[in-house]
C-alpha cells in the first residue's frame, strides 16, 4: 500500500485560525508586492501601480490598481482561494499567495473586492466573513431571475464609469470592517487613527526598490503635504534609491566575503524646513533616517526615530542617528522571511535575525566620512574625563579580563579568532577611592591648595612619549579597554538614549557609557556640596564647579559599576543574562544613587576648579531639570 497524504478534517477551524491570528499591519506590503510583481509584467512605459480611495456608498474605500497580466474568471477564483497564486511560482523563498488574502482579511472582515480586466473583459469577486457560515467565503452575487454567482462579469459597468479595457489591469479594493469603515482614514480599523501619509509611508520604509519600470502614484487624500481633503490628483512615490543620489553623500561598502554591503546614507535636514533632505525630494511620504535589514529589495527589523537613536551606538554611531541612515543588504541566501513577513530568519534554525546581529560589520565598514559626520554631530563639551577614564582602566586591569574579541556570529564566511583565556575573578585589594592626577599632591586635609605658587593652574602629570611605531604589549592588547564615557547634558540627547530617570546605560558591543547629566542625584549632591562650600567664589562660578564635579563623580561610580560587572565575565557562576542586568540602566542607576561616598573628592575637585580660575570665563548654566 503507498503512503497517505495528510489531509485537513476541518478546514473551516484552519482557515479562520490561518486569518485571525495574521497581523495585521502586513497587508499594505501584501497588496503593494502583489500590485508590484503584476506591474512588472506589463509593457514598458505603462508599468503602473496607482492607490487611491473608491466611494462605495458615500464612504471612501482604500484601492490599490495596477497594469500587468490580469485574470479571467477561472484564474479570479483560482487566486482567491487560500494558498493559491496565479502567474507566479509558489516556494517559501518566493512571494507565495498567503500573505494578502489573509492579511487583508484580517482587517477587512466585511470584504474584499477583486476585480480584473483580461483582454476586454472584467471579472469581478469579493471575499470576506459570512456570518452566517461562520467562515471566510466568496460571496454569492444575486444577478436576478433567481441566477447567482461568485464570480461576475462586470464589464459594462466598468465602461460606464469611464475606466480602461483595452490593457490588462487589476484593482483591489478594500471594505473594512463594516459598510461605514473609511479604510483611507483609519486603514488599521475603525478608531484606530493613522498619520494622513500612512500608506505611502509605509510603502516607502518597507521597500528599498520596485520591479524595473515600474511607477508608483497615491492619491493627494492620502500624501503629506498639500491637498489635504481633496482627490483626484496624485503625487509620484519614489524609493530612497531613487533620490539617494541628490542627498549630501552616500557609500556602499561590501564585507569581504560578499555575503552583504552595509549601505551608508547621510540624510541631513533642509536649513530652511524640519524636513529631511529625503523627504523634501519625496513628497509623497514622510522620510526620516532608519536603520534596517535589506533583502530582496525589501526591509526588515526597520528602527526609526527614538528606536534607531537608542541602538544607533551598538552600530558605532553614539551620535548622529538622526541624520545618517544605515542599510545592511543582505545576498539572497543568507536569510529566509518568516510565514507572514513581517521578519527575517537564519535559515539554519529560522531564529529571528535582527540588525543588530550585524551591528560589528557597520562598525568595522564604517567610511571615515561617516565619522567625520558623527564627529560633527556629537555634543561639544569642556569636560575632560581622562583622568576618570584612566582610574577605571587601572581598575579593570586588575582583574585582567580578556577583550571579548570572539563576537558570536552565523555567517558561513566568519573566520573564528584566537581566544585569550587569562584573567582573574577578583582584583588585587586597592583603594577604590578616586585619586585625579591634577589634585595628586596640591592639597592640604581641607582640601584647600597649601602652595600658592602652584595654585594657579591644575598641573598634568609628565607625559613620556613613546617612540613613533610603538603600540601596546600584546598582553595589554588582550584585556579588556574601559568604555568611553559621554556625559550628556542635554534633555534631547537623554531622551534618545532612553536615559529620562536613568543614571547610565552601557554599549557592551560599541564600548560606550553614556551618563546621564541631568540624572536627579547630580542635584541631590550639588546641593549638598553648595550648602557646604558656600562662600568660597561667586555664586555663578561656585555653582558651575559643583555641578562639573558633581557629574564627574556620578559618572565614575556609574563607570565603577560596570568595570565590577564586567570583571563578572571570569565567573561561571554568572551568565550572560546576569551580566546583562548587572549593566543595565537600572542597576548603574543605584550605584549612582550612593553619591555620599564621592563628597569628599567632589569637594576637593570642585575647590580646585574654583581656586585655578578654570571656570572664570563660563557663563552661568541654567539649573538642570531632573531627569
Amino acid at each position: 500500500m503507498r503512503a497517505e497524504p495528510l489531509n485537513i478534517r476541518n478546514e473551516k477551524f484552519l482557515v479562520n485560525r490561518l486569518i485571525e491570528q495574521a497581523p495585521k499591519a502586513t497587508f499594505v506590503r501584501e497588496f503593494f508586492k502583489n500590485a508590484d510583481e503584476a506591474a512588472a509584467t506589463a509593457t514598458a512605459g505603462n508599468r503602473r501601480i496607482e492607490i487611491f480611495p473608491t466611494v462605495i456608498e458615500g464612504i471612501p474605500k482604500l484601492t490599490f490598481w495596477n497594469t500587468g497580466t490580469g485574470m479571467d474568471d477561472q484564474e479570479l477564483r483560482a487566486a482567491t482561494d487560500l494558498s493559491s497564486s496565479v502567474n507566479k511560482e509558489m516556494s517559501l523563498d518566493q512571494n507565495f499567495g498567503i500573505g494578502a488574502k489573509v492579511s487583508g482579511l484580517r482587517m477587512s472582515r466585511d470584504g474584499i473586492r477583486y476585480r480584473s480586466c483580461k483582454n476586454g473583459t472584467v471579472n469581478e469577486v469579493t471575499i470576506g466573513f459570512d456570518p452566517d457560515e461562520q467562515t471566510y467565503v466568496r460571496f454569492a452575487v444575486d444577478l436576478g431571475e433567481g441566477v447567482s454567482d461568485t464570480v461576475i462579469d462586470v464589464t459594462e459597468a466598468v465602461k460606464a464609469k469611464g475606466k480602461p479595457t483595452d490593457f490588462d489591469w487589476t484593482e483591489v479594493v478594500l471594505l473594512g470592517e463594516s459598510e461605514s469603515h473609511n479604510t483611507v482614514d483609519e486603514p488599521l480599523g475603525v478608531g484606530k487613527n493613522t498619520e494622513r501619509s500612512y500608506i505611502p509611508s509605509t510603502i516607502f520604509k518597507r521597500f528599498a526598490s520596485y520591479s524595473e519600470g515600474v511607477e508608483v502614484r497615491v492619491d493627494v487624500a492620502m500624501t503629506k503635504g498639500g491637498g489635504k481633503g481633496q482627490t483626484g490628483t496624485s503625487r509620484q512615490l519614489k524609493t530612497l534609491n531613487d533620490v539617494v543620489d541628490s542627498l549630501p553623500r552616500h557609500e556602499r561598502v561590501s564585507e569581504p566575503g560578499g555575503e552583504l554591503t552595509v549601505h551608508y546614507i547621510h540624510d541631513p535636514k533642509h536649513k530652511s524646513y524640519s524636513h529631511s533632505l529625503s523627504a523634501l525630494a519625496n513628497p509623497a511620504t514622510s522620510s526620516t533616517t532608519f536603520c534596517a535589514l535589506v533583502f530582496k529589495g525589501e526591509r526588515y527589523d526597520l528602527k526609526t526615530r527614538k528606536s534607531w537613536s537608542s541602538v544607533a551606538p551598538n552600530f558605532g554611531i553614539p551620535f548622529g542617528s538622526k541624520v545618517l541612515t544605515v542599510e545592511i543588504e543582505l545576498s539572497d541566501d543568507l536569510a529566509l522571511p518568516n510565514q507572514y513577513r513581517d521578519g527575517l530568519t537564519w535559515p539554519e534554525d529560522s531564529s529571528p535575525m535582527v540588525a543588530e546581529d550585524f551591528a560589528d560589520f557597520v562598525r568595522e565598514l564604517m567610511p571615515d566620512w561617516v565619522k567625520d559626520v558623527i564627529k560633527s554631530e556629537s555634543p561639544r563639551s569642556d569636560d575632560n574625563l581622562d583622568d576618570l577614564q584612566s582610574d577605571l582602566q587601572k581598575l579593570l586591569d586588575e582583574f585582567r579580563v580578556p577583550t571579548a574579541t570572539l563576537s558570536p556570529s552565523r555567517k558561513p564566511s566568519a573566520i573564528r579568532t584566537d581566544e585569550n583565556t587569562e584573567g582573574t575573578d577578583s582584583s588585587d585589594p586597592t583603594d577604590l577611592e578616586t585619586q585625579f592626577p591634577e589634585l595628586a599632591d596640591q592639597t592640604g586635609g581641607d582640601g584647600l591648595d597649601e602652595n600658592p605658587a602652584r595654585s594657579q593652574r591644575a598641573k598634568q602629570k609628565k607625559v613620556r612619549k613613546a617612540p613613533e611605531g610603538s603600540k601596546l604589549s600584546r598582553s595589554a592588547q588582550a584585556l579588556e579597554r574601559v568604555p568611553k564615557i559621554e556625559i550628556l547634558t542635554e534633555p534631547d540627547q537623554i531622551a534618545e538614549k532612553d536615559l529620562k530617570g536613568r543614571a547610565g546605560k552601557y554599549y557592551k558591543e560599541a564600548q560606550i557609557l553614556f551618563i546621564n547629566g541631568l540624572y536627579s542625584v547630580v542635584e541631590r549632591m550639588g546641593v549638598e556640596l553648595e550648602a557646604e562650600m558656600r562662600g568660597m567664589g561667586e555664586p555663578e562660578i561656585l555653582r558651575s564647579a559643583v555641578l562639573k564635579s558633581c557629574r564627574k563623580f556620578m559618572a565614575f561610580r556609574v563607570g565603577k559599576a560596570t568595570c565590577y560587572a564586567i570583571s563578572k565575565r571570569l565567573s561561571d557562576d554568572w551568565s550572560s543574562d546576569d551580566l546583562d542586568r548587572a549593566t543595565s540602566p537600572e542597576s548603574l542607576s543605584l550605584a549612582a544613587d550612593d553619591y555620599k561616598q564621592s563628597l569628599v573628592q567632589a569637594r576637593k575637585y570642585a575647590k580646585e576648579l574654583i581656586q585655578t580660575g578654570a571656570l572664570q570665563e563660563m557663563a552661568e548654566e541654567p539649573a538642570p531639570a531632573p531627569m
